[in-house]
């Protein structure tokens, strides 16, 4: 009825089944199931702790005008930027708002940029050509993504 698991090394006989039950309940690993070392609650390996970074965008801002075609600076603040991050490869995307719609409408077929460095800071791109407006955003996308006020492109 149930497989079992003989470990050479002690007299250890446990039915299969009941560990895999066992571990799919708890989400722990097979032998902490059965006592042969503590739960796995943090990482054993000596690394450091990997964390979500979402910086805050600082340009453009709510009195940004932007020009079609223009080269123009998107600026983050990267003072509190995790020891490690899980994801340092940035993206910026450009979307919109509209009054009584959901989501951000983000052209993620046209990124304005990728595979940058979030912790640069900033990264030139160049204003597409689109309708005028002045709910325009931008999204910096890397570990995390987050979004600037709403601004202006002419």
């Amino acid at each position: 009825m149930f497989s079992s698991f003989t470990s050479s090394s002690s007299a250890l006989h446990v039915p299969l089944a009941v560990l895999s039950s066992l571990a799919v309940a708890n989400a722990l690993c097979l032998p902490c199931q059965v006592g042969l070392q503590a739960p796995l609650t943090t990482p054993s390996w000596p690394h450091s702790r990997r964390g979500v970074y979402s910086p805050p965008i600082v340009k453009p801002d709510s009195s940004t005008k932007w020009a079609r075609g223009a080269e123009v600076d998107v600026t983050w603040s990267t003072s509190n930027a995790p020891a490690s991050i899980t994801n340092r490869n940035g993206t910026i995307l450009l979307g919109h708002l509209e009054p009584g719609s959901p989501g951000e409408h983000l052209d993620l077929d046209n990124p304005l940029a990728t595979g940058f460095d979030i912790l640069d800071g900033h990264h030139t791109v160049t204003v597409p050509n689109v309708p005028s407006g002045t709910n325009y955003i931008i999204v910096l996308m890397g570990d995390s993504g987050n979004r600037s006020p709403e601004f202006t492109i002419e």
